[in-house]
Order: C-alpha cells, then sequence, then structure tokens
C-alpha cells in the first residue's frame, strides 16, 4: 500500500472520529440541558399550589411610595383584593392584611423563602429566598438540591421587609428564559412602555412595583449595587438612572420612592448585567 493512501485513511478516520466526538459531546449537552429544564419545572410545580393569587389591589388610603419614612403608616394600611378566578371574573373584594401562601412556603418548602414576584407578560413568576451568603443558591434549587438555573434571592444586604432605599433581587439569565431570562424583554421600549408594573407578595403585605428604567451596568456598578443612600445621594442616584438608562419613565416624587433593582446577566460586554427598576408602591 502506497504511503499516499495510508495517510488518506488515517485522515479519514480522524475525520470521523472527530465527527463523532462533535455529535456526541452536543448530544450529552442537549441531554444536559434538557434534564435542567425538566428539573426547573419540577421544582415549580412542586410549589405550584403556594403560588398567591394574583390580585389587583386598591388601598383604603391615596396610594404612597414605600420609602422608610412611612413604613409605621403603611403597615396599618388594609387591602381590598379581588379574587380572580380561571374563567376570568371577579368575586367580591375582601379585606386582607396576610398572605397565607407565603407562610405555608416558609413553612413547608423553604425557611429563607421570603416572598413572591410576579410581572405580567413575562415568566417571571417565583418565589425569592435571602441567605446569608448571595452565593447559597446560585446554583440550588429551592429544596436544597444542585441546579444550574439557581433560585431567585435578595442580596443578603437587604432587610426583608423593603424598608431599604435599594434592594436587590438577582436571577439567572436562562436560555428558555426562565428565572430572570425575561428581564431582558424591557429593553425593547415597545414592551417596557406597555408593561410596567408587577407585583411582590410578602407573608403581611403586598407591594405594587412601577418600573421606571431599564439599562446595562457592570457587575461592579457601586451606584446600582448599593443598598445604602443619604437623602443627598438618592438625588445622584436618580441623576445616574436618568443618563445611564436604556428606556426610562420620568415617575412623580420618584426621590421619595425606595427602589427595587432586579439584575440578571446579560451579554452585551464581560461582567454585563441587565437591570431593571422599579419604584416600590405600598398596596397592603
Amino acid at each position: 500500500m502506497k504511503i499516499g493512501e495510508t495517510i488518506k485513511k488515517i485522515f479519514k478516520f480522524l475525520v470521523i472520529t472527530i465527527m463523532m466526538a462533535a455529535i456526541c459531546v452536543s448530544g450529552y449537552n442537549l441531554w444536559k440541558m434538557s434534564e435542567r429544564y425538566v428539573q426547573e419545572t419540577q421544582v415549580k410545580d412542586s410549589i405550584a399550589k403556594y403560588r398567591p393569587l394574583i390580585a389587583t389591589a386598591s388601598t383604603t388610603q391615596p396610594t404612597e411610595y414605600c420609602a422608610a419614612e412611612n413604613t409605621e403608616t403603611a403597615e396599618t394600611e388594609t387591602t381590598e383584593i379581588t379574587k380572580v378566578t380561571e374563567a376570568g371574573t371577579a368575586t367580591q373584594p375582601e379585606k386582607s392584611t396576610v398572605n397565607q401562601s407565603i407562610i405555608d412556603l416558609q413553612d413547608n418548602v423553604n425557611k429563607d423563602i421570603v416572598g413572591w414576584i410576579n410581572i405580567p407578560n413575562t415568566h417571571i413568576d417565583y418565589p425569592f429566598v435571602i441567605s446569608k451568603d448571595d452565593n447559597d443558591y446560585l446554583r440550588r434549587d429551592l429544596h436544597g438540591n444542585y441546579a444550574l438555573s439557581g433560585t431567585v434571592f435578595m442580596d443578603y444586604r437587604c432587610s426583608k421587609d423593603f424598608t431599604d432605599f435599594n434592594t436587590i433581587i438577582y436571577g439567572h439569565n436562562m436560555k428558555n428564559n426562565s428565572m430572570f431570562g425575561d428581564l431582558t424583554l424591557f429593553a425593547d421600549e415597545g414592551f417596557f412602555n406597555s408593561n410596567r408594573t408587577g407585583t411582590i407578595f410578602l407573608a403581611d403585605r403586598v407591594y405594587t412595583l412601577e418600573f421606571f428604567a431599564y439599562m446595562t451596568v457592570n457587575a461592579n456598578d457601586k451606584i446600582i449595587y448599593n443598598t445604602a443612600y443619604t437623602p443627598e445621594q438618592r438625588g445622584e442616584y436618580f441623576e445616574y438612572v436618568k443618563k445611564a438608562a436604556r428606556n426610562y419613565i420620568d415617575i412623580d416624587n420618584i426621590n421619595n420612592a425606595n427602589i427595587l433593582t432586579l439584575s440578571t446577566c446579560s451579554y452585551q460586554f464581560d461582567g454585563a448585567r441587565a437591570v431593571l427598576l422599579a419604584a416600590i408602591i405600598h398596596a397592603g
């Protein structure tokens, strides 16, 4: 056999081997991705019965932004919650200051659960936790099992009652748009303008979220990822946001509001984070 033919056969064998290896790796990655999404679905199904009833809330007092100085007053307010059935018809309003579903989640699923966040027209509809370390739930689900998608969690520096000037909640940017993958939808001006509100359910109150800015920042941004500001620094914060935001809407009396920062990974540059900002309104 000629040397040239031998080399051709060896080359052909190597090409086939490399192709087969690539197919195997791709298949394995697809299987792992499928397994990951199955796990996500299983966790979500396991807590579905605890999902708070998404309701329309109106306070008996004029709506006010949630801020540290009016927390005492806010805690005494009651909320009229109109229950909406699956058919879309509303029952009579009832007075409520307790979200039993959150208490049940804490008692039966995970004591680290703080509340539940819902943003209409997205997949963001999850309980969220807080721990002593922001790494605890990066790769763990609500049941404590390893999960690449992790769990939605509050910054460990934040107060559970949202009385900090800036409360931060993190979630992974998953390719199937689960967790906080849909935050990037707000980069589109039309979507941002059409989807202005969300809801936070705690055990003893409900907060309405009024979105006012979407931006891409560095993971080390000291302004966006700071939780405490003096009154003077608040003005500087809002000036910075207004200049840096991709989408921004002016809100009356925004300087008196406490803020919720929703953060996820972005891929526009190394260390990029997609951030959606909301004013927190006490609704019950």
